[in-house]
């Protein structure tokens, strides 16, 4: 089984969703009459999935196809699509849940990381904080200190003043 590049040759009559292609090319897909393609627009990264019609009247590197469909993976007559077996519905969910997986993993991974990060950030904020305050609270003390040193004299004098010399405090 292996991907087959194949020239578009638009289809006479509408057939949205079925395609037309030589039969001889089946075991090459690997695929039987009524299975699913996907025809895949590589450099527009657009697909489609399509079911197998044989025809021995298309010529070997052609494959038929409808204008819905052509719209579905932008391209046009002429162009060159790559058509690939349609993986079981299994193997589909089995392959969307490996990479949800692995999307979550590096989604976590990075949340991890910001985490961390912003706490670092956090901690070291709150050192500078802690730096600070004590440096601020010490001055405070000494000039708090400084003051009531002061105001007490000043309150001694105005004491000695308004009561005499004689008296002590």
């Amino acid at each position: 089984m292996q991907d087959v590049r194949l020239t578009i040759k638009k289809r006479a009559f509408p057939s949205h969703g079925r395609v037309r292609l030589n039969a001889a090319l089946l075991p090459d897909l690997g695929v039987a009459e009524g299975e699913h393609v996907d025809l895949i627009n590589e450099a527009g990264k657009k697909s489609a999935s399509v079911s197998v019609i044989a025809d021995t009247m298309v010529p070997v590197g052609q494959i038929r196809v409808s204008e819905e469909d052509l719209k579905a993976i932008g391209l046009a007559e002429g162009s060159e699509v790559l058509v690939r077996k349609t993986p079981p519905i299994k193997e589909q969910i089995a392959k969307a849940a490996g990479d949800a997986q692995a999307s979550l993993a590096t989604g976590t991974k990075k949340i991890d990381a910001a985490a961390k990060k912003t706490a670092g950030e956090v901690s070291a904020g709150a050192a500078s904080a802690v730096k600070t305050l004590k440096k601020e609270t010490d001055k405070a003390t000494k000039s708090i200190g400084k003051t009531a040193g002061k105001t007490a004299k000043d309150v001694k004098k105005a004491v000695k003043k308004a009561t005499g010399k004689g008296d002590d405090l």
